[in-house]
């Protein structure tokens, strides 16, 4: 084997689209924080019943579906996507075959 370097002429570069990554990222970390907020507010009703504010669609049994489907649902699947999006371009070398279908899944 021969120690020569490779030249620079036959070596490409690659852009990845992280946008679409970045997005996936960023709504993760919103849906997050909403499930969370509605899971405080569940558990300050599980400790105290005023804590639904005489109101009928504030009640424990219809904040704890939203609050696991934020969570299981919105910010773990936006976070699954964006590991997708990031290591499918790395992993094969290249961008995403359109820009605008990624957009569109965002």
């Amino acid at each position: 084997m021969s120690d020569t370097a490779v030249p620079t002429s036959h070596m490409r570069t690659i852009t990845y689209d992280d946008k679409v990554v970045r997005g996936f990222i960023f709504w993760s970390v919103a849906w997050g924080l909403i499930g969370m907020l509605v899971g405080i507010l569940a558990a300050l009703q599980l400790s105290s019943a005023t804590f639904n504010f005489d109101t009928p669609w504030l009640t424990f049994s219809r904040i704890r579906p939203l609050h696991t489907n934020a969570v299981i649902f919105a910010l773990v699947g936006n976070m699954m996507f964006a590991g997708i999006y990031y290591s499918t371009q790395r992993l094969l070398k290249t961008r995403m075959a359109s820009d605008l279908l990624s957009k569109v899944h965002l």
